[in-house]
């Protein structure tokens, strides 16, 4: 039996005992429990063991769409890149090249700030470097982030908006076409409110909490930094009890009404806040519709 025939026979396997028992929201188990195959290549970005990006190539000669993966996990440096492995998998067998990116976060030998925000630029725009020799399409960048990493995700987008005063001023940024944000923290400041659970993780990437460090909050929150010129797709579950629809919502709406792109695809129960990270069931067929229509 091929390789590819295990895989997919582990799959089924999976999808079959989930579809069984799918009456609840999918746990972070549940991710970490789906199948992946290895990176086409790991490649360096950096000096720091964290500065890193797995490359998947698709199927063909090039050139080939673009999808740039962000992995949440509260920024904290207990979650890696290894959870959203599956994912990037999954996205590179719908035609695109994936770049996953690993970033430096809170809890190592990083600094809380301004790390974790330069790593995730500086990531990103790696891609020029390698685009010619792998035949890479750069004119049409996704970037897709989860939790965390959709913040990241939407602050990528914005960078191309930043003044010359910005602290964290990024001079001929990549481009990013479109942004697809699954679950986002939109609101840093909302989000750092409370200093417990995922939220505490906030704090950490910042330096602080919002009182602390206003300019720091303003600097990376998605929506003290519209409009955007990407077009943005928003995933997000009705019961997700880590990340609340409401910051979702609150960010379509304040997009819009800057004239920007942005549709709001909200995931009905028992979806919850790591459903979307499933390659199977009806979270992923959601995913796999908007993916389908490559940009």
């Amino acid at each position: 039996m091929s390789k590819a025939w295990q895989i997919a026979l582990i799959v089924s396997l999976v999808v079959g005992l989930n579809a069984q028992s799918r009456a609840a929201p999918a746990s972070f188990e549940d991710v970490l429990m789906q199948p992946s195959t290895p990176a086409d290549m790991v490649l360096a970005y950096g000096d720091h063991p964290d500065q890193f990006g797995e490359l998947r190539l698709p199927h063909g000669p090039g050139p080939h769409p673009v999808l740039v993966l962000i992995h949440g996990g509260c920024w904290m440096e207990a979650y890696d890149v290894a959870h959203i492995r599956p994912l990037a998998d999954a996205i590179t067998g719908l035609g695109y090249a994936t770049w996953t990116l690993a970033y430096r976060r809170p809890g190592g030998d990083a600094d809380p700030w301004p790390d974790t925000f330069m790593d995730v630029s500086q990531g990103l725009d790696e891609l020029r470097d390698l685009a010619e020799e792998l035949a890479l399409d750069l004119d049409t960048v996704t970037v897709l982030g989860h939790s965390a990493g959709g913040q990241l995700a939407l602050w990528l987008a914005a960078r191309a908006n930043f003044p010359e005063d910005h602290l964290l001023y990024w001079s001929d940024p990549l481009p990013v076409h479109r942004v697809v944000a699954l679950a986002p923290i939109t609101d840093m400041v909302d989000f750092a409110a409370v200093d417990q659970g995922c939220n505490a993780g906030a704090r950490q990437v910042m330096g602080g909490a919002p009182d602390e460090q206003p300019e720091r909050y303003r600097a990376v929150s998605p929506v003290d930094n519209l409009p955007l010129a990407s077009r943005v797709d928003l995933v997000h579950a009705r019961a997700d009890r880590i990340v609340p629809l409401e910051h979702s919502e609150r960010f379509a709406a304040d997009l819009t009404a800057g004239g920007g792109q942005v549709s709001l695809h909200p995931l009905s129960e028992p979806a919850g806040h790591f459903d979307v990270l499933l390659t199977y069931g009806a979270s992923w067929s959601a995913l796999e519709a908007l993916l389908a229509v490559q940009p």
